[in-house]
């Protein structure tokens, strides 16, 4: 009996969570689990902060790069609409305008290559927490 592909959502949703938690870790003082947000500056704690995608995660090329992905305070990211303004200035002109023609590109993957993704945050995010004291 063969094994039945699994689908795009089923990745993005397994594959988000060990993402976006790696991502908000990342940003942290190992110390003490605080970050800054990435339009705002405003002082916050990974926990109660949100992964913040300078190009819409809806753009699959640009989702899972860590380059286009900081912590960032809800206010900014829910209700500020990322405050993409202030994002690009932080990452600066030349990445933006990198990571805006990556996002155009057309993104399919295998079953075997979401399950590399999967298993390279997930090992990151092990790897982070390792390190971190809260």
């Amino acid at each position: 009996m063969a094994v039945k592909k699994k689908t795009q959502k089923y990745w993005k949703t397994k594959i988000d969570k060990v993402f976006h938690e790696y991502v908000r870790r990342r940003d942290a003082d190992n110390d003490s689990g605080y970050c800054k947000c990435i339009s705002c500056n405003k002082p916050i704690h990974f926990t109660e902060s949100d992964s913040g995608h300078f190009i819409s995660r809806a753009k699959m090329a640009t989702r899972y790069d860590e380059q286009n992905v900081h912590a960032q305070c809800r206010k900014c990211n829910r209700f500020e609409y990322g405050r993409q303004f202030e994002y690009s200035l932080k990452i600066g002109t030349e990445l933006a305008e990198e990571l805006l023609i990556k996002s155009r590109q057309i993104y399919k993957m295998s079953d075997a290559e979401w399950l590399e993704v999967f298993e390279e945050f997930r090992d990151k995010l092990k790897a982070i927490k390792d390190i971190q004291n809260f």
